[in-house]
């Protein structure tokens, strides 16, 4: 596949999701340890890191799942650290979690006309319609439950919720786990379409030069900590010295 990297983002580009010295923990154990950065708007930014590293802690705690010890969350100008799950969801954060975010007992249709309930019917109509015309896999199945497709097909159902009713910012941990190299490139190709209708990414990804591909800027996350943040052209050094292990990154 070709390197589509889109043009880096100019600096005075204001901060869509900004996360200042937060911390987080499960019970004893401390995952996240002053953690900043920014997701600046209409960009996409990779998030990588070895296992164990904090990423999908960082997700939890941006989309509200996990509650933040210290330090503070800001997403679309509100200071959201303290905010319920449903209610940053509600301000146009989506979280795409690892594994199959739909709800395995409902139709792929019904999972779509869910996520876009608030577009109303006739928008919802038009909504569905761009989402099978894109995800034709999809139309051939959308009365089929959920929980009966395969791992690829139900990670494309996870996209095709986002793109019927489009997002502020799209928090995606993993998706392209477990899958086939085919249905990967799928995946990725539905991230630039996302990206390209104006939806801010944050992107968790083992697939480190293909997340990059995607991307203007990079995080490096080690033992919980930010260990380099930049453009991505910037970044590249960091990461082939702070992530040895990870042979799919290339220059």
């Amino acid at each position: 596949m070709t390197d589509e990297r889109p043009q880096a983002p100019h600096d005075d580009v204001p901060a869509l999701l900004e996360l200042r010295d937060v911390e987080a923990s499960y019970g004893p154990y401390r995952a996240l340890f002053g953690v900043s950065f920014s997701v600046p708007e209409r960009t996409a930014v990779a998030l990588v890191g070895s296992n164990g590293a904090g990423k999908s802690t960082v997700a939890r705690v941006v989309s509200g799942l996990v509650r933040a010890k210290a330090g503070s969350v800001r997403f679309a100008g509100h200071d959201v650290t303290r905010w319920p799950a449903w209610r940053i969801a509600r301000a146009g954060l989506a979280h795409a979690p690892e594994g199959r975010s739909v709800f395995a007992s409902l139709t792929v249709e019904e999972n779509l006309v869910l996520a876009a309930r608030a577009l109303g019917t006739r928008r919802t109509s038009d909504a569905l319609d761009r989402a099978f015309g894109t995800f034709s896999q999809l139309a051939a199945h959308r009365h089929q439950l959920a929980g009966t497709l395969s791992g690829g097909e139900q990670r494309m159902l996870s996209l095709a919720k986002v793109l019927v009713a489009p997002q502020r910012l799209l928090v995606v941990d993993e998706l392209s786990f477990g899958l086939a190299p085919a249905i990967v490139d799928e995946v990725f190709d539905m991230l630039r379409m996302i990206r390209n209708t104006g939806t801010s990414l944050l992107v968790i990804e083992q697939h480190v030069d293909r997340v990059l591909s995607i991307s203007d800027r990079a995080v490096v996350l080690v033992r919980g900590r930010v260990a380099a943040e930049g453009a991505v052209a910037d970044v590249g050094p960091a990461i082939e010295r702070l992530l040895p292990a990870h042979p799919q990154w290339s220059a």
